[in-house]
């Protein structure tokens, strides 16, 4: 099965700022920020690299775990880049941290899953040099349901 290739536009709206719609019509925003000599109303490309990168690790890492029914209740990702001060400035590391939440939930076995991720199934992380990211994970457990007292 031939996988088709990725497609897209940008229409450059005026100074810094361009505009990019997905199939579904959703418009983003795209410039630099005022340090770099932009209007700083919309997302930088470093930026949304990042959140490609947990965005494509999120939704597999969600997947899974609902396949392996985890009661799941809740999944953030933090992610941190470090640039180079050299021109272009590509990232020189990469830091996540996967918190989840569920009751079924513990760390070496959500450490595997997002390590499988990252390896097997993530186009962004592939499309990265390895070792560039790093990941973190905090399991917490779900907050108690609040009694509520009849009157």
């Amino acid at each position: 099965m031939a996988v088709l290739p990725t497609e897209t536009s940008l229409t450059w709206t005026g100074g810094t700022l361009f505009e990019t719609t997905s199939p579904g019509g959703d418009i983003l925003q795209l410039d630099m920020p005022l340090a770099k000599g932009g209007s700083g109303h919309g997302f930088s490309p470093m930026t949304l690299l990042l959140q490609a990168l947990a965005g494509c690790m999120a939704v597999t890492v969600v997947q899974i775990l609902e396949k392996q029914r985890s009661g799941l209740t809740a999944y953030r990702i933090a992610i941190r880049g470090e640039r180079s001060q050299v021109a272009p400035s590509p990232y020189t590391s990469i830091e996540m941290t996967h918190t989840v939440q569920g009751e079924k939930l513990d760390r070496e076995s959500v450490e595997r899953i997002v390590e499988l991720v990252e390896e097997k199934y993530c186009s962004v992380a592939a499309t990265l040099p390895r070792g560039l990211v790093h990941h973190r994970v905090v399991v917490e457990q779900p907050a108690a349901e609040a009694v509520v007292a009849a009157d």
